[in-house]
């Protein structure tokens, strides 16, 4: 099965007033059609900036350095340019982000940019056509009075449902890769269930390949079919997602999943902030397909 996204070798630098500092260390990591792969790890270990690498949105920072192979739908990311990797975005790729509030603009109204995300699609719409369509979008994520919230700007709305606001518009043209950077943090419990079965229902019907980015072990176990772990810029360990949580081979994979709360209650581990143990090499559990 030919992925939909593959990673080979990526490495990351910033060159700074004090020298160059790289950040990600040759990472690597595929995503197949209909897929759902959690990329796991501390705050700080690489996650997002690897997401935002994938969307093209690190390659023109001043000082940043790139290295590594980027393919995506047989297209090398390297070598597209900068209006094919934008034409991409929000079509054929598209990423919930972490924070909605710096992610939608608070001088227009949500509307209007749901309309400019439709029309990005490769079907034209009119006005009236794409309200009606992010009206049924916004239905879809639990909002029932979507025209309150189209007419509205993202400052009167609360941080739940700008979050919602951008998990509808990230589906609304049926990518072919979502990226999905903690896609619940401003949900509670019931709307964030209700959201990552929009997902598995986005992924079984388009075939499309999914990144989920969290914090959260419990919901990543039950929700992705693979899953990677980043420690410090480097993937660790990878494999089935019951395989790495049943018998997580590396140390890092271990003191993660002791730094859980159980409900039996229980003491929590503590993560070091440094360890040499944590150094060993990437434990590989094989492909889930």
């Amino acid at each position: 099965m030919t992925p939909v996204l593959a990673i080979e070798n990526l490495h990351l630098g910033f060159k700074g007033y004090t020298g160059y500092t790289e950040v990600l260390h040759g990472i690597s990591l595929s995503i197949n059609p209909a897929e759902r792969v959690a990329l796991v790890g501390e705050s700080g270990s690489g996650k997002s900036v690897t997401a935002r690498i994938i969307l093209g949105l690190l390659q023109e920072v001043r000082g940043a350095t790139i290295r590594g192979e980027l393919r995506f739908l047989q297209h090398d990311l390297n070598s597209i340019g900068t209006k094919h990797w934008r034409d991409l975005r929000g079509t054929r790729m598209s990423m919930i982000f972490q924070d909605p509030t710096s992610a939608l603009n608070p001088v227009f109204t949500v509307g209007v940019q749901f309309i400019e995300v439709l029309r990005r699609g490769s079907a034209p719409l009119s006005e009236a056509a794409a309200l009606s369509r992010a009206s049924a979008l916004l239905q879809s994520v639990s909002i029932n009075d979507p025209e309150r919230v189209l007419q509205a700007y993202p400052f009167q709305l609360s941080g739940g449902m700008n979050q919602r606001v951008m998990i509808a518009m990230a589906l609304a043209n049926n990518p072919a890769l979502l990226i999905a950077d903690e896609p619940g943090t401003a949900l509670d419990v019931t709307v964030q269930a209700q959201t990552l079965d929009l997902m598995n229902q986005l992924v079984a019907s388009h075939n499309t390949a999914m990144l989920f980015i969290s914090h959260n072990l419990g919901v990543v176990r039950e929700f992705a079919d693979r899953i990677y772990v980043i420690y410090r810029g480097r993937i660790v360990e990878q494999g089935p997602t019951a395989a790495v949580f049943n018998d997580p081979g590396h140390p890092y994979t271990r003191a993660l999943m002791a730094a859980v709360p159980r409900i039996t209650g229980g003491g929590i581990a503590d993560i070091p902030d440094t360890s040499d143990e944590f150094l060993q090499p990437c434990v590989n559990h094989g492909s889930a397909l």
